[in-house]
């Protein structure tokens, strides 16, 4: 700071009249969920959120003096966003936007991102026909702090930052493609427009760019269609079990997983009813609402989504019931929408139910879990009777739970049915019973049999 000045939150004061002063800003040393990052470095440059400083009453803009082979991207409104600055030779640049990355960054995380950036630009301008009011750009990085090893969020600068946790990515090269075809629709739906519930109801903004980067990408071949729907039954399956702990529906919905899970479920119901009602498509229902969003002064919310469904549309069911959600109803719903679920839990499904039905019956405090680290599950709960205490554990009833968790439950759901301690072979050599008096259910989790086509 400026010597003889003071910063105090977001007041600089000092003894003496003053109209200038130097802030010296730094890297944020932590990732915020939701909230952009202030500073943050992309290989030799840096990401800096413009907003951060505006002065209140104050027109503020953006002038960068550095080394004159050095650039900023973008190069005009920089302060409503964010804006990247730094070598040259990190941004290239064609009709689609800019990709920004280092030229040291490995060809196995820039080439996806890129030609996801690319792709999923072209489809979305033909599907929506809507043109943006700036030139887009993405930002690539693997010098993120954390604690999350990957985060990415847009600007109304247009400027898409993706950022990962040094070689976080590695072995989710799937995801890559999927990530930046949700950050790139919100240049149409989270930017450059007035989001009324934004705050309120994040699961309509993000849930259809979550949906759309689903169904996009199986369209221009980009996932295969089998992958589109097993990415939908989880969501479906998330959105499940959010909802099945939560007191008031998807009005409380507006944080963590469910955000994503439940919008995305919603808007694959409503992509299906208007379909098969001859009303269109996901895209066109979008393409409507921000046309008119465009218009308006008020922008969008859930008012405009909620109007142009079908009256007796199964969205209504999540969205404006109270009380307990009525699964069954739609899932009877999205039958006569051609959608078939049978159950079909997994390895991880098993294991995540036969332990907590277990910790369930003997934690006092209602806090339990388990750490499932490769080669060493480990409990995780302070009041657990025979289960406290943190142990890591090689077996349960004889059977490795990480590797053996369907034998491992069928053994544990027998015990519980006659009402027999389960035993836990612990690695420092303990074996710990657990009290089980009441039945293990198989859990449900859908998996989708049948669907309509996902291409758009």
């Amino acid at each position: 700071m400026t010597e003889g000045l003071t910063l105090d939150g977001a007041m600089v004061t000092g003894a003496e009249r003053f109209s200038t002063f130097e802030v010296r800003i730094t890297p944020d040393a932590a990732e915020v969920d939701r909230i952009y990052m202030g500073l943050s470095r992309a290989g030799e440059g840096y990401v800096l959120y413009g907003p951060a400083l505006k002065a209140e009453g104050y027109s503020t803009s953006l002038r960068f003096d550095d080394a004159s082979d050095d650039v900023a991207v973008p190069a005009v409104d920089a302060v409503d966003g964010y804006v990247f600055f730094g070598p040259a030779d990190h941004v290239t640049d064609d009709a689609h936007g800019a990709f920004i990355a280092d030229p040291e960054l490995s060809a196995e995380l820039a080439a996806p991102i890129r030609d996801a950036f690319r792709s999923s630009m072209e489809f979305y301008q033909a599907r929506l026909n809507l043109d943006l009011d700036y030139h887009p750009a993405v930002i690539a990085s693997v010098d993120s702090p954390g604690p999350a090893i990957f985060r990415g969020d847009v600007t109304d600068t247009g400027v898409i930052s993706v950022r990962f946790t040094g070689d976080s990515w590695r072995g989710a090269e799937a995801f890559l493609a999927p990530f930046v075809w949700h950050e790139t629709f919100h240049l149409w739906n989270g930017h450059g427009i007035q989001n009324r519930d934004g705050e309120s109801a994040p699961w309509l903004h993000e849930g259809a760019a979550e949906y759309a980067s689903i169904i996009g990408a199986v369209s221009a071949n980009a996932r295969p269609e089998d992958q589109g729907r097993s990415a939908l039954a989880q969501k479906t399956n998330g959105c499940r079990r959010a909802l099945a702990s939560r007191e008031g529906g998807m009005s409380s919905v507006r944080s963590g997983s469910s955000v994503y899970d439940c919008g995305a479920l919603i808007q694959w119901i409503a992509d299906l009813e208007l379909q098969n009602a001859g009303q269109g498509a996901f895209f066109s229902l979008w393409a409507d609402i921000l046309r008119d969003a465009r218009a308006s002064d008020d922008g969008y919310g859930v008012t405009e989504f909620m109007t142009a469904l079908p009256a007796s549309s199964a969205v209504r069911l999540l969205v404006e019931e109270e009380g307990e959600i009525q699964w069954d109803q739609i899932r009877a719903r999205m039958t006569d929408l051609g959608v078939t679920f049978v159950n079909d839990p997994g390895a991880g499904d098993l294991l995540t139910a036969a332990l907590f039905h277990i910790a369930r019956q003997n934690c006092s405090n209602g806090s339990y879990g388990f750490y499932n680290d490769p080669g060493a599950l480990r409990l995780d709960g302070a009041d657990c009777g025979p289960l406290s205490g943190e142990p890591i554990i090689d077996t349960v009833e004889g059977f490795d739970p990480q590797q053996q968790s369907a034998a491992m439950f069928n053994a544990v759901q027998a015990r519980c049915a006659a009402s027999l301690p389960i035993r836990y072979q612990a690695r420092d050599g303990r074996v710990l019973e657990a009290v089980c008096d009441s039945p293990l259910e198989t859990p449900e989790v859908w998996a989708i049999s049948e669907a309509p086509s996902l291409r758009r």
